[in-house]
């Protein structure tokens, strides 16, 4: 039977960045076995609709698979108001052997969507062979979150819900798991005998792009937080499982994260940012951005502190920091080790801890940084950098993230999706604050406000900066050579 993959929000900006280009080179690489019906509330010609997609792969537009796979997408008005429109799609997929819908569409899409499919189509086919791809935010607090999960898992059941979140389709966080529990030296270290603390920090110095109103309602702690950086502290803080078996690794990332300390408000830093230079650019601050609103309080930057509260890790602070307009894109976790008490040598400094650097982005790397005698005379030690660029060295056979997203909804495997326990546990956790800290300045293009540094000195410890970053604390070389 023929699979199909249904894209609502079929012509919008995710769908042309994203999803078409995943698409195109999962039928370059023939691993494209299904349909693609994009859906939108405008009404197309077939003929139009495919000129749009070329457009929206214009660098591959002269490839010899452009006209086979434009033969696989066609266009369907899909209008939430109209019932009739919902029962054409039923009429195009009813012979399916599996459905992907995916809702690209923005969250007050979803219900909507969501109560359509399943007035259109009767349960057995739901539950049976239909998959449904939703991408955060899941709900806007702990209520919405849970509200959403029920109506999906009513109308097709957990088993077919596939909560998006592109950053575990990351190769670097992919790599968490084995890194950790596949060699031996992680795997003896991880926890806080030897570690002193871990930081999650993401970068973007982007600014609103438009989205003023849709930040004015969530902010950097809803919108990157809550999802992002949740899924990846719950992957460093988790136990072994007895295998790396999805629903085991499921289980112990949700113990985890339901394992989090309440938050308190002294361990919280909010910012926003003002007018400043990004990139040598002049950019406005976020109160002048379009769409919002005037003397706005809505945080661009979020610095915190977490504890979990698990015996491997009592003691170890998890400080992350997320902001936009920051001086640079980057996405980096760090575990910073305790320092050594070497008292073996006299007058022998040791320089700095030892730390594991794991870049996410723009570039993927694992970087070590060790101590080592430097060749003098005299006894003296050095910090030194050990570097693998894993995006150097496989450039032509790295799959793009939304590419295994739709590989992986295809084959059933749920590896790279996040469960309803986890997002609840994320939101519940964020609850925990029960007030809104004070709201820090900081000019585009800076680190973020001072009161973020603060928040680490206070317990005589500092940010690792990031690889490519000017005041980084480790130099590599690898992403440079791949930018020549």
């Amino acid at each position: 039977m023929r699979n199909y993959f249904v894209i609502f929000g079929g012509t919008g900006d995710i769908s042309r960045r994203k999803l078409y280009p995943a698409l195109f080179d999962m039928h370059r690489r023939n691993r494209l076995p299904a349909r693609v019906i994009a859906c939108s509330r405008a009404e197309i010609p077939d003929g139009e609709f495919k000129e749009k997609a070329a457009e929206f792969l214009q660098k591959h537009r002269n490839s010899p698979q452009m006209a086979s796979f434009l033969r696989k997408l066609e266009h369907l008005r899909i209008d939430p108001d109209d019932r009739d429109s919902f029962s054409a799609l039923r009429q195009k997929v009813g012979d399916a052997g599996v459905v992907i819908c995916d809702l690209a569409v923005p969250e007050e899409g979803f219900v909507p969507i969501i109560r359509r499919l399943e007035h259109a189509f009767p349960a057995s086919f739901r539950k049976g062979r239909m998959r449904l791809l939703v991408e955060k935010p899941f709900g806007h607090d702990l209520a919405s979150a849970r509200s959403l999960n029920r109506l999906m898992q009513r109308v097709v059941g957990e088993r077919n819900i596939y909560r998006i979140d592109h950053f575990l389709a990351k190769e670097v966080v992919e790599n968490l798991l084995i890194l950790r529990f596949a060699n031996e030296l992680f795997r003896a270290v991880w926890n806080n005998r030897h570690v002193d603390n871990v930081q999650i920090s993401f970068s973007e110095s982007l600014g609103m792009e438009g989205r003023g109103a849709f930040y004015e309602k969530t902010g950097a702690l809803r919108d990157f937080v809550q999802s992002h950086i949740m899924q990846v502290l719950g992957l460093i803080a988790m136990e072994e499982p007895a295998c790396l078996e999805d629903e085991m690794v499921k289980d112990n990332k949700a113990k985890a994260l339901r394992s989090l300390k309440p938050l308190q408000l002294q361990d919280v830093v909010f910012g926003q940012y003002t007018a400043g230079k990004v990139n040598g650019a002049e950019v406005p601050g976020y109160a002048r951005e379009p769409f919002v609103a005037k003397g706005s309080k809505t945080e661009t930057f979020v610095a915190l502190r977490a504890f979990v509260n698990a015996p491997k890790w009592r003691g170890v602070p998890f400080y992350i920091r997320t902001g936009k307009r920051m001086g640079h894109d980057t996405g980096v976790i760090t575990l910073v080790f305790k320092k050594s008490s070497m008292c073996n040598f006299e007058d022998v400094k040791i320089p700095d801890a030892d730390a594991l650097q794991l870049v996410v982005s723009p570039e993927e790397l694992f970087l070590m940084r060790i101590n080592l005698k430097t060749p003098e005379y005299r006894m003296k030690i050095k910090s030194f950098s050990m570097e693998y660029c894993y995006s150097c060295e496989h450039v032509n056979d790295r799959r793009k993230p939304y590419e295994k997203i739709y590989e992986d909804a295809l084959a059933g495997d749920k590896t790279r999706f996040s469960r309803a326990d986890e997002v609840e546990y994320a939101w519940k956790w964020l609850e925990t604050l029960k007030a809104r800290p004070q709201l820090h300045k900081y000019p585009a293009g800076s680190h973020g406000p001072e009161a973020a540094d603060r928040l680490l000195r206070a317990q005589g410890r500092r940010w690792i900066e990031t690889a490519g970053d000017a005041k980084a604390d480790f130099l590599y070389s690898g992403a440079q050579q791949q930018r020549a």
